[in-house]
């Protein structure tokens, strides 16, 4: 199911994207490799199985680089590893009382990037990682968990580097390893540096 979710989100970007390519003049995105660090935050959402509503923040950092064998068509296409850390907190759910909890993560993803106009451009992340939570919660029956992940967003020329702000639907679960496995889902807003 995820993998059909994220392919036609691909799919109406990249539609959208060849419409626009035709009316405007494009700007090549860079292709050097690159570092960046982020900052986030949001809330779990609860579906698919989910009740734990949990409210999050963290910081991150990662490294990305040109990839031309995850190309579609002429649309620029990189491959990112981050890691991260994250803090989150829920006032409680079924029968479970208030509760905090840190988790260390690692992605590796796609990141499907069009050239810039003006200095500004979009891009869509899909990819998928691994995460360590200091506390089993009501929706993870696991410390260790594997964690699909897709995003989007638009991205800016800084003048010494870039910045990008954009959503991100993390899925938290441990493939049902462990019990009951109800996975958790967190959408956040990410804002990032790149130098």
């Amino acid at each position: 199911m995820h993998s059909k979710l994220c392919a036609a989100i691909l799919g109406l970007l990249l539609a959208a994207s060849s419409q626009a390519q035709e009316d405007r003049p494009l700007r090549q995105v860079p292709r050097s490799p690159y570092t960046y660090i982020s900052v986030f935050g949001g809330h779990s959402i609860t579906i698919l199985g989910s009740e734990d509503p949990r409210a999050g923040f963290g910081l991150s950092m990662g490294y990305g680089r040109h990839e031309p064998r995850f190309a579609i068509r002429d649309v620029d296409t990189q491959l990112v590893y981050e890691g991260y850390y994250e803090h989150s907190s829920s006032n409680g759910v079924s029968g479970h009382g208030p509760n905090h909890t840190e988790a260390f993560g690692m992605l590796a993803f796609a990141r499907y990037r069009w050239p810039k106009n003006k200095g500004v451009g979009f891009y869509f992340s899909v990819g998928w990682g691994l995460q360590y939570a200091t506390r089993r919660t009501v929706d993870l029956d696991s410390k260790f968990n594997s964690t699909p992940m897709v995003g989007f967003g638009v991205a800016w020329d800084t003048g010494k580097g870039e910045g990008s702000i954009g959503l991100r639907l993390l899925h938290i679960s441990n493939a049902g390893t462990v019990g009951d496995n109800q996975g958790q889902n967190q959408l956040f807003l990410v804002y990032s540096w790149r130098f």
